[in-house]
């Protein structure tokens, strides 16, 4: 029965992220749901989901200054024409499959990458509208591109669940990036068939794109493998990206990278590198508390966009009107869902529905890549995910003979993953790929459409890890 009502939370969520209520009504009624059955139910303390809730209060705070930052960027690009003229070097080519996956294996997952948290979305998803892609489309491919989420930010998820698993950093994130390969592969194929059905191929020339997008998620995979091995976890998921993102720019642009976007990069380049900079700095130099304000992109967003701003040196009215708009049905909903997570945690369900899933022994191996990802819908946070419920799989792993470095890497992969089916991440596609401005010939882009493409990309690939755990994880030993 315990495991009935601790179900009811994410029941109630999923329920209401179907209908048409404001974007904070499920994260918020999943918040009081878990909040009642953890107290009621399980027999959870009030100081319990104080605490969880209290040693995340930083966490959430960063994450809502990273959105402010990240949708006051695009705003202003938008705006001042910086971020159309970025597009049209970058979809010289239009729709067509070289941009999708550029999109996908390449411009987002680098964004991803450097700041997490939601911002490849924000600045990725215009600009794959740009290439002529239907919003719908556009959202997906977008969301695809999340599949490096091990790396994003510059891996504290994975730096956490290594701390979890008694592991180093760098022989996690070697091991997460081997078991991250059906993710890639698996996102390439499906951005590859959105490319198809824009362009209306089928047949042969279908299959052909799935290899393709297959092939490129295989090389995704192996560039950030070879990056961890080379350069060291933090900047693998970076480097990966980078080189995939320059390798089909010059497919897309047929090898003539001439003549450039002009001073419409320099606003991103502040993000992109500023980020990379404080980041570095902050890991090397004792600085305190300043070291985060250091690492945040949300310092280097509103960097750029004082740059882009004195780029454009013309009124903007309504500019600040309109980011707080967004921020407003993106940024908070965000900041609630993770909460809705920690609240999960502190009231004892995410751990009740891990421990009653572990009764099932050799059975619970195929559900391992679930749980992970579970916890990627619940926290839409790496991070949170390996706080969750990483403890719980290290533990029921090593009793069927599974080391914990692979079973904190398979938790930390599927997480991750399972962060584009999170209401945060599909809230926050909805509210970018809709509005006035954005009516075309494709579908009408709703949250359930997006669940529609996202839940089966992600039981394809727990049925990948499943199979991975049962049959090559057991006795298998660690890096």
């Amino acid at each position: 029965m315990s495991v009935v009502l601790a179900a009811v939370p994410i029941l109630v969520v999923i329920g209401l992220l179907l209908t048409r209520v404001p974007a904070w009504v499920p994260p918020v009624a999943g918040v009081l749901a878990a909040t009642l059955i953890g107290l009621w139910a399980l027999d959870a303390h009030a100081a319990e989901l104080t605490e969880a809730v209290g040693d995340s209060a930083a966490t959430l705070v960063k994450v809502l200054a990273i959105i402010a930052g990240g949708v006051t960027l695009a705003r202003v690009m938008d705006r001042t024409g910086a971020q159309k003229q970025l597009a049209d070097w970058l979809a010289a080519g239009g729709a067509s499959l070289s941009s999708a996956l550029m999109m996908a294996n390449g411009v987002v997952p680098f964004m991803e990458s450097v700041t997490g948290f939601g911002v490849s979305l924000i600045i990725g998803l215009p600009l794959t509208l740009a290439f002529g892609f239907t919003a719908y489309r556009a959202a997906l491919i977008t969301l695809m591109g999340i599949v490096i989420g091990p790396w994003g930010s510059m891996g504290p998820g994975t730096l956490l669940g290594a701390e979890l698993a008694g592991e180093t950093f760098m022989d996690l994130g070697v091991a997460t990036a081997i078991v991250n390969f059906p993710a890639v592969m698996i996102s390439g194929v499906v951005t590859a068939f959105i490319a198809a059905r824009s362009a209306k191929v089928r047949g042969l020339m279908l299959v052909g794109y799935l290899c393709v997008g297959a092939a490129s998620g295989l090389l995704l995979g192996a560039l950030v493998l070879g990056s961890n091995l080379l350069l060291g976890t933090p900047v693998a998921g970076a480097v990966g990206a980078a080189i995939m993102s320059v390798a089909w720019l010059l497919v897309v642009r047929k090898g003539n990278l001439r003549p450039g976007p002009g001073g419409s990069i320099i606003p991103y380049a502040v993000l992109v590198f500023g980020t990379i900079a404080g980041q570095l700095v902050s890991s090397v130099v004792p600085i305190g508390w300043l070291a985060e304000v250091i690492a945040s992109p949300a310092v280097y967003a509103f960097a750029g966009v004082g740059v882009a701003l004195a780029q454009y040196r013309q009124p903007t009215p309504g500019l600040a009107h309109d980011a707080f708009r967004l921020w407003l049905n993106t940024g908070v909903p965000t900041a609630l869902y993770i909460l809705f997570g920690l609240v999960m945690q502190g009231g004892h369900i995410a751990e009740t529905l891990a421990q009653s899933l572990a009764n099932l022994e050799d059975g619970y191996l195929f559900l391992m890549p679930v749980i992970g990802a579970l916890g990627g819908y619940m926290t839409a946070s790496g991070t949170g995910t390996n706080a969750m419920f990483g403890p719980t799989q290290v533990a029921v792993g090593s009793q069927l003979d599974i080391h914990p470095q692979w079973s904190m890497a398979l938790n930390n992969a599927a997480g991750c993953w399972g962060t584009i089916a999170s209401p945060a991440r599909i809230e926050l596609a909805y509210q970018l790929s809709t509005g006035p401005s954005l009516h075309d010939d494709g579908p009408r882009v709703t949250r359930g459409r997006l669940l529609a493409v996202t839940v089966p990309v992600l039981v394809a690939s727990a049925i990948s890890w499943g199979l991975m755990a049962y049959f090559v994880f057991p006795g298998l030993d660690p890096l």
